[in-house]
């Protein structure tokens, strides 16, 4: 704008003809009011117009004189017309100048050039700025009713001027000056209908005060609402409120808080933000109206505003203010009988776990935790003290209840500050309560908790045996609770003797506590924490009472013998056993478990391979612990590890040791079967069999008797005692037919040992029962009975076919041919019997000695005796009849031979297929007794 005004007075002094001018305004700054004047408000005024000294101060005169000059000059009505306007301006603006800078009143100039415009042209549009310069030189005057004269015409003719909402403003204050409160409320109404931002804030603070003035408190106090909307929206916080509003929006506070008392008082102000909703600010005026109302001593409607605001905002960051105020107005006022209430509801509403702390853990707590650091101990403490006396007064009820009431107060400065320094004084307090309430889970943990949560806790150790005692007491009623809970339980219990023996180790009642956690880590099978316990115990310094010693001695070497320690449970145990006193009824015991951590590596050692090791642990029972019930056992252990490593004089050794040590030991007669074994492992068959002929007696069963009985016939056969071997065969084969394979077997030795003897009858006897107990199972008979079966019958058969060669033809023939054929027959069928058998070998045997019996039959004829006296006719024709006879039987014998030579053609070529291929070459030489020819392969090509 300025720069056209300079521009305007060079196209002046160049005596242009075309002119511009510009008319620049200035809105008006908010008004800020005394707030020590609740009831007055000082008269607005209008501000000038922008100024030009800055631009043309020097010069303003000469401005002035260079426009008059200038208006002759021109033609245009409407130049002229602007030139006159512009020279009314700066008139004016020389006239505010005077008025200023020297106290001269020279602006009635001005005001006849704008009267002068208005008179000569009352038409024109922009009269509205005419009519604004005009009652601005009014009020520079102090001409109030024609400056209020002049805006109302103004704004009655240019109702939607730009200056509307500033002329409006300004009627306003004229009207609320003069105490025409209805008008001014008006005017104010219209400047908030605009909406203009520069007015607005302070539009509504007029209209309130105009309402106030005509006692209508409700709409004033509407109105005020409206204003601190403007100055502290919701996005804005109360304290960021700009400094030039900082006295309007207290003196707001003042005047609201004078309507609420006008309209009855802390229900007043909840109804006002009932009707307009919440606001940021709230605080601040329930804050101001109770400090008002503790200024003028009214504790009670103070109190009643604290508690009004408390209830309807809970969870606002001032709720707890309040509450304290309450809790020091009371005390203030002197109505002490209150204050214990309002101290218990402050922790209830604002303590930890309150809805409160909930909604506000985010923000900050820093005045609540001041409040409850002080609160919450002195409540507790009180409730402890009371629960003290009613102790003593035997006011069981009070009592409790009050203990009760101290443990809750413990807790909660607990929760709330866990870290801080007089927490575990409190956690100690809290335990002694809940042991006074036989609460002992609660105890136990709060024991716990101050003695190894607070390092630098002077009684950090009495708490942790505090602890001890509670869990004792508590273990009196797990009989009542399950397995599950009851092991939980022993074991947190364990826990608990554990921490306190590692954080106050110094504490004289520590070892005792240590002696118990070993008796329970072992009594609950927690063998590694027991072993650990016990060492500990038994390296404590001071050195804890022998007794004490023995006892973790003993914990120890059993600990380490469940753990399969067993080298150093024999050590644990033989130290156990150096500090037993001499009469004490354990050591027998001891020992035996001594023996068997021996024992026990005797087993590692095996399970690992090492056979020979474990031989030598179990050997070593009897040394170190000859006494031991377990001695004979491991000594029997090593007899049987000896036989599987097949160290047969060793075991034989040990065997007979065992049998002078422990003649009637249980496992006695379990020795003959391994003494056999071994003497059978070292060839010594007869001592072997003997054991086996005790066995026989020794037998449980019928079947395990048969098998001894067969196997000592074996071994004395093995031994080189016939008679012996025949003895136990015999009375096996006598006694047991079944199995059948194995009776097959005993009758085939006999047979076998009989011919050794020279016994000839009875071997036939037992060739006889051979072939009959085949004969007996038909097809059930398996490959190797019906071989022994064909063996049997072999010799037989041999047997008819010697006594048939024994007899000779002689004369009489027939007489010796009668005999002849007799044994032949019988030959035959024996053999017959043979091949029936369909082993090949001795079916071969007997085809061929079956066609023998027949060629030997042809030739016995041919060598018979001749009778004597016959002449040579009668000898030709005997020899002629003699031949007749012997060849039917020589062509037999000749059939049987190739029938049994023919078995070469299925692959069968023994010696008696060979020798009937032998015999058909003499019995048919031109058929079997040539040379072979082999014929020539011709190979044939297409």
């Amino acid at each position: 704008m300025l720069t056209r005004e300079i521009t305007l007075r060079i196209l002046v002094l160049c005596s242009l003809i075309s002119l511009s001018a510009c008319q620049v305004f200035q809105s008006e700054p908010v008004v800020v009011l005394d707030p020590t004047r609740l009831e007055s408000i000082p008269l607005a005024s209008l501000q000038p117009a922008v100024s030009l000294r800055e631009v043309v101060e020097p010069d303003l005169d000469h401005v002035i004189d260079n426009y008059s000059r200038l208006l002759p000059l021109l033609q245009s009505p409407e130049e002229k017309l602007r030139v006159l306007h512009r020279l009314a301006d700066l008139k004016l603006i020389k006239g505010e100048e005077l008025m200023v800078e020297q106290a001269v009143d020279e602006l009635d100039i001005a005001i006849s050039a704008y009267q002068g415009l208005l008179e000569k042209y009352p038409e024109r549009a922009v009269n509205d700025q005419i009519y604004y310069q005009l009652a601005k030189s009014y009020d520079l005057q102090g001409r109030s009713d024609e400056y209020l004269a002049t805006l109302t015409t103004l704004i009655n003719e240019f109702p939607n001027t730009v200056y509307a909402s500033e002329v409006q403003f300004r009627r306003g204050e004229t009207l609320f000056a003069n105490a025409r409160y209805v008008e001014a409320e008006q005017a104010f109404a219209a400047v908030i209908a605009l909406q203009d931002q520069a007015f607005l804030a302070n539009a509504h603070y007029m209209k309130g005060w105009s309402l106030f003035k005509q006692t209508q408190f409700d709409s004033a106090l509407l109105e005020y609402v409206a204003v601190l909307d403007l100055l502290i929206p919701s996005t804005m916080k109360v304290e960021d409120v700009a400094q030039k509003h900082r006295t309007l929006v207290e003196d707001l506070f003042r005047v609201m808080g004078l309507s609420f008392s006008y309209l009855g008082g802390a229900q007043a102000l909840e109804d006002l933000f009932a009707q307009t909703g919440p606001r940021p600010y709230e605080i601040l005026v329930y804050d101001r109206y109770s400090e008002l109302l503790l200024s003028k001593e009214q504790y009670t409607d103070a109190i009643s505003v604290y508690e009004r605001f408390i209830a309807l905002h809970p969870m606002s960051e001032w709720a707890p203010h309040y509450q304290i105020n309450i809790i020091n107005t009371l005390r203030t006022a002197g109505f002490t009988a209150d204050i214990l209430e309002e101290k218990v509801r402050f922790i209830d509403e604002y303590g930890l776990g309150s809805a409160y702390w909930f909604e506000n853990k985010d923000g900050d707590l820093s005045f609540v935790y001041e409040q409850l650091e002080q609160l919450i101990p002195e409540l507790a403490n009180r409730h402890y003290v009371l629960a003290q006396k009613a102790a003593k007064a035997k006011n069981e009820e009070e009592r409790v209840s009050n203990y009760r009431q101290a443990a809750q107060y413990y807790q909660a400065f607990v929760d709330t500050f866990p870290k801080h320094q007089d927490t575990s004084e409190n956690l100690f307090l809290l335990g002694e309560c809940h042991v006074q309430l036989a609460q002992w889970r609660r105890a136990i943990f709060a024991f716990e908790s101050a003695a190894y949560e607070f390092p630098n806790y002077e009684r950090a150790a009495e708490a942790g045996y505090a602890a001890i005692l509670a869990y004792n007491d508590y273990a009196k009623l797990w009989g009542e609770l399950n397995e599950m809970q009851q092991t939980e339980n022993r074991a947190l219990q364990q826990e608990n003797r554990l921490l306190f023996v590692a954080r106050h180790a110094l504490d004289e009642r520590a070892d005792d506590v240590l002696y118990v956690a070993t008796q329970f880590a072992f009594s609950n099978k927690q063998y590694i924490e027991s072993i650990k316990l016990a060492q500990q115990l038994l390296e404590w310094l001071p050195t804890p009472p022998d007794a004490t010693l023995l006892e973790a001695n003993i914990i120890l070497a059993h600990s380490l013998y469940a753990t399969k320690d067993f080298l150093m449970a024999e050590q644990a145990y033989a130290q156990s056993l150096s500090r037993l006193p001499e009469k004490d009824k354990r050591k027998a015991a001891l020992v035996e478990n001594l023996a068997a951590s021996i024992y026990r590596q005797a087993e590692q050692r095996l399970a690992a391979g090492d056979k020979r090791g474990a031989i030598s642990e179990l050997l070593r029972v009897g040394v170190v612990a000859p006494s031991s019930s377990l001695r004979s056992n491991a000594e029997y252990d090593a007899i049987g590890y000896l036989i599987e490593l097949k160290d047969w004089p060793a075991s034989i050794e040990q065997m007979s040791l065992f049998r002078q040590r422990y003649p009637k030991h249980e496992l006695i007669d379990t020795l003959v079967p391994k003494m056999a074994l071994a003497y059978r492992e070292t060839e010594q068959w007869e001592l072997a069999a003997d054991e086996l002929k005790t066995m026989i007696s020794l037998a449980k069963t019928p079947q395990e008797k048969q098998d001894t009985l067969y196997i000592a016939a074996e071994l004395y056969d093995r031994a080189g005692n016939k008679q012996k071997a025949i003895v136990n065969y015999r009375s096996y084969a006598n006694t047991y037919s079944k199995p059948a394979d194995q009776y097959m077997e005993a009758a085939n030795r006999l047979a076998e040992l009989y011919d050794e003897t020279g016994d000839q009858i009875k071997r036939r006897f037992w060739l006889a029962k051979q072939m009959k107990t085949v004969d007996g199972l038909g097809d059930k008979a398996d490959e190797r009975m019906v071989y022994l079966a064909a063996s049997a019958s072999a010799v037989l058969a041999d047997d008819a076919f010697i006594q048939y060669k024994r007899i000779k033809l002689k004369l009489p023939l027939n007489e010796s041919m009668t005999k002849k054929t007799a044994a032949l027959e019988k030959a035959m069928k024996a053999y017959q019997k043979t091949a029936s058998y369909g082993i090949s070998s001795y079916s071969t045997e007997a085809g061929y000695r079956m066609a023998d019996i027949y060629a030997q039959l042809s030739r016995d004829l041919m060598d018979s005796d001749r009778p004597g006296g016959l002449n040579a006719l009668e000898l030709e024709q005997y020899e002629i009849l003699l031949e007749e006879q012997a060849f039917p039987f020589e062509d037999n014998a000749i059939e049987i031979h190739e029938q049994n030579a023919s078995r070469s053609w299925n692959g069968i070529y023994d010696d008696w297929v060979k020798k009937s291929f032998s015999s058909l070459k003499q019995l048919m030489p031109g058929r079997y007794d040539k040379p072979e020819s082999y014929g020539e392969v011709i190979q044939a090509y297409e």
